[in-house]
């Protein structure tokens, strides 16, 4: 095995460092360039606002918002009884504030009928969506 000086394995160190973060670097913004397309979006298997030209992926519940979704009403066959509260978020989207063992949404955004859904212990126990239009 060969020895480097000890100033050339500092100098490689940089080197592979700076390399090391430019890679990291080009991954993310392809990743970003992927998310920032519906199709990209759903083969992330997020969901894509199409008011926001956002994806939402399951980050969302890290980073404490989820989006206004134009028709959760929609999205109510996707969650049970039993689904973690942050499952029934991701599916929906945010809801009207004021959300505690009961969490509320609009069912779309031209309608006047609301979705209802009742947690206990972090779990969804009852999901009342009104009927489709």
């Amino acid at each position: 095995m060969i020895r480097l000086p000890a100033h050339v394995r500092r100098h490689l160190r940089r080197y592979l460092l700076l390399a090391l973060m430019s890679a990291t670097t080009v991954f993310g913004l392809a990743c970003w360039a992927v998310l920032a397309t519906e199709p990209g979006c759903l083969l992330a298997q997020g969901h894509w606002s199409s008011g926001a030209r956002q994806c939402y992926t399951r980050l969302c519940l890290l980073q404490g918002d989820c989006g206004q979704m134009a028709s959760p009403l929609g999205r109510c066959g996707r969650v049970q009884p039993g689904d973690s509260r942050g499952h029934v978020y991701f599916e929906l989207g945010n809801p009207l504030p004021g959300a505690g063992r009961t969490a509320s949404w609009p069912a779309d955004k031209v309608g006047d009928g609301t979705i209802r859904a009742r947690f206990e212990d972090e779990r969804l126990v009852h999901l009342d969506c009104p009927a489709p239009p």
